[in-house]
């Protein structure tokens, strides 16, 4: 009985040891004996790991590489001023077959989406380095109308414990409807709901609180479009009242959701002059911050940031440490703080489509 005590001591605590070692390494660990192999591959292990891993971010970047027009993503630690790469660029597989920018979509513990531009979509963990093309879709559009994928969203439903993604196409003239994948069936299937139709923006969307959020609604109205990944339902948020774009000449105004201290926020980019002022030139650039208190709830909406005027700036992509903007400068990753006015910062990271995630690192498997 002694030895056996023993026996599952050591267990306990060689499992306590690697619920605490980064994804790199334990990946080699795999090498190691069948029994560390089958443990660490386990879900009950992938799941406590990532439980702990909470605190392990890297920011990824992905962006079309000048040199070769590759698809590449580069790991980058939130900790690092500088952003060196903190591990080999992932080459990403020519998924599409033109080798065209991918949309990157996520993250939802670990794993990635990526759109191509022929409607194919494929799944990625970044740190594992696999990659897992979901099938197309069985159902067809009436009177041989080419279907049309307008957004992609990405998220884990607890209930199932089960990943899916979601996709909003237009089956046929203003017919908008959705679809689901689960990655446990490898299937899709139709959602009941047919939903109105809807302007969805080219934006940087968001999983947050169990929902995934588009930028939808023409500028006169715009609201954010949310689905729950448990209930499969839409939900719409409205914008909150004197947002930039009211100010702003039409179709000036980008749109990004993000995370802002633990609240959904809303980062409005403007690229021309806003219209109450004749003091601002046309090539200025201004940004405005909006942080909902309160999920759900319209009224909590609150302004947190006006900047500007920027010059220089193609598009905001993310927060970086809730006081620094990442932004793509013309081709180049550049960055500046919010709460001091500091000057734009860039970085030797440079490609056409720039687009990042601050992502937490896992070992959840695709298969």
């Amino acid at each position: 009985m002694e030895g056996a005590s023993e026996i599952n001591l050591n267990e306990e605590i060689v499992m306590e040891i690697l619920l605490r070692l980064p994804v790199k390494s334990l990946i080699k660990f795999n090498c190691v004996c069948r029994g560390w192999r089958d443990l660490i591959n386990s879900r009950h292990f992938i799941n406590m790991h990532l439980c702990l891993a909470q605190s392990t971010e890297y920011i990824i970047v992905k962006r079309l590489r000048d040199e070769d027009n590759k698809n590449v993503l580069s790991f980058h630690s939130p900790a690092d001023e500088s952003l060196l790469a903190a591990a080999p660029e992932l080459e990403l597989p020519e998924l599409d077959e033109a080798n065209w920018p991918l949309q990157l979509i996520g993250p939802c513990n670990g794993i990635v989406c990526l759109r191509d531009f022929h409607e194919g979509i494929h799944l990625c963990n970044p740190m594992t380095r696999k990659f897992r093309t979901l099938p197309q879709s069985s159902f067809g559009s009436p009177g041989g109308f080419l279907r049309q994928t307008h957004v992609v969203g990405l998220g884990f439903d607890s209930t199932i414990d089960d990943y899916k993604v979601v996709r909003i196409f237009e089956s046929s003239l203003y017919d908008f409807r959705a679809e689901i994948y689960n990655l446990s069936t490898d299937s899709w299937r139709q959602v009941d709901a047919i939903l109105p139709p809807v302007i969805l923006r080219d934006c940087f969307d968001l999983l947050f609180n169990g929902f995934f959020h588009w930028s939808a609604g023409p500028e006169s109205s715009p609201h954010i479009l949310s689905f729950e990944m448990g209930a499969e339902v839409f939900k719409e948020i409205k914008y909150p009242n004197g947002w930039l774009g009211e100010q702003a000449e039409p179709g000036s105004v980008e749109h990004s959701l993000v995370v802002l201290d633990d609240s959904m926020a809303l980062i409005l980019f403007s690229r021309g002059r806003l219209l109450d002022s004749e003091l601002y030139d046309k090539s200025e650039q201004y940004i405005e911050i909006w942080a909902m208190m309160e999920y759900g709830v319209e009224e909590s909406w609150v302004k947190k940031f006006f900047l500007g005027p920027f010059s220089g700036i193609q598009c905001v992509l993310s927060f970086w440490s809730n006081d620094k903007l990442l932004a793509d400068c013309c081709r180049q990753l550049g960055s500046f703080g919010i709460q001091n006015d500091s000057k734009l910062k860039k970085y030797d990271i440079k490609g056409f489509y720039l687009q990042l995630v601050i992502l937490k690192e896992s070992l959840v498997s695709l298969y």
